[in-house]
């Protein structure tokens, strides 16, 4: 008894010494570099407070709108959208001191990189314009070897490759077409092993993955498509409104990290994020929608689920939100993060 007694007077000692390890954690942020911002910027955001530092510049770069980090945390990776110089370009990172250096650049040969994803030893670019997606052999070091690119346009018809998100299993990929209503699946490198169509005029631009279903925000119908992974590929099993006030412009789509909601931004006309509870059976129930500023594109949940925080592109911020882990839904903490032209959001250490 007396023994229980020490460590119940000792565990809230122990608590406190552990949790700041993981109250701090590191927000990478993506831009646009046309308006002020020069590249890939940094700062440490307190997912208890939802207190951050300043951004500081990590690394100069051309318009790095889309980035990812290897699982180890020593390589980051992000597209450089521009038009003359679409490329892919690998950093070595130091997750300690949060600095980052070039190991090398290659080419994507497909014009307007915007999603970088990492799969089965391959870097993958999704270029829209293009209509294309590059793969890029991973190198022990982590630079990136000689592209081989698959095209997807052709002269009937041109595909917009939006995103590039790995199957459940980790087997495959999928890879969005804004342009010809359609989700592939591919295997590493570069193999098409089935193509589900979704209706036309949707416009798939991005997916998040959960253990038995799969959810597509698509960018013109404003729509959420359930879709359920099996042997023959994905099944579209039904689609819920995410915008309803014809704006033609969702963008980015997360679950939280316990599954039990899903969240959609949508652009253009009543910027915000719609809030939906996932049901048992996976189907989704709108439950309320939250005003954000001006082009909200990517976002992201912090990883105890207590923030949604959103890259606001038009107004120069980064929106943090505070979720109710109970209900799901949003409440504005008045704070934001001043960037120019934030686009994506991605977590570190």
């Amino acid at each position: 008894m007396k023994k229980l007694m020490t460590m119940l007077l000792l565990l809230p000692c122990l608590i406190s010494w552990q949790s700041p390890q993981n109250e701090e954690i590191t927000l990478l942020i993506g831009t646009y570099t046309g308006k002020g911002s020069k590249g890939i910027y940094t700062c440490r955001f307190n997912q208890q407070s939802g207190d951050f530092s300043e951004p500081q510049l990590l690394v100069e770069a051309a318009s790095p709108s889309f980035l990812t980090l290897s699982e180890d945390e020593k390589y980051l990776y992000a597209v450089s959208e521009e038009w003359r110089t679409p490329m892919l370009n690998a950093y070595r990172y130091d997750s300690n001191t949060r600095t980052a250096k070039l190991i090398n650049s290659q080419p994507t040969h497909g014009d307007s990189p915007c999603h970088v994803a990492l799969h089965q030893g391959y870097a993958y670019t999704a270029n829209y314009t293009g209509g294309s997606l590059t793969a890029f052999k991973l190198q022990s070091d982590g630079s990136l070897g000689e592209p081989q690119l698959k095209q997807f346009s052709t002269p009937e018809v041109q595909s917009h490759i939006h995103g590039i998100f790995e199957a459940a299993d980790g087997k495959s990929i999928y890879v969005t077409d804004l342009g010809r209503d359609a989700v592939y699946e591919i295997e590493a490198p570069l193999t098409l092993r089935h193509t589900t169509h979704i209706e036309k005029g949707s416009g798939p631009r991005h997916m998040v993955v959960a253990k038995k279903m799969a959810y597509l925000i698509n960018e013109y119908s404003g729509k959420v498509t359930q879709l359920k992974e099996s042997r023959g590929g994905l099944e579209v099993v039904g689609s819920f409104a995410s915008d309803s006030v014809g704006g033609r412009g969702s963008a980015d789509i997360h679950l939280s990290p316990d599954g039990r909601f899903l969240y959609a931004s949508n652009r253009l006309k009543a910027d915000g994020v719609s809030t939906f509870e996932v049901k048992k059976d996976g189907s989704l129930q709108k439950i309320a929608y939250t005003d954000t500023g001006i082009h909200p594109r990517n976002f992201n949940i912090t990883p105890n689920g207590r923030y949604l925080l959103v890259a606001e592109r038009d107004s120069d911020q980064i929106e943090i939100f505070e979720r109710d882990a109970k209900s799901g839904k949003l409440r504005p903490t008045g704070k934001s993060i001043a960037l120019s032209m934030p686009v994506c959001l991605i977590w570190g250490k």
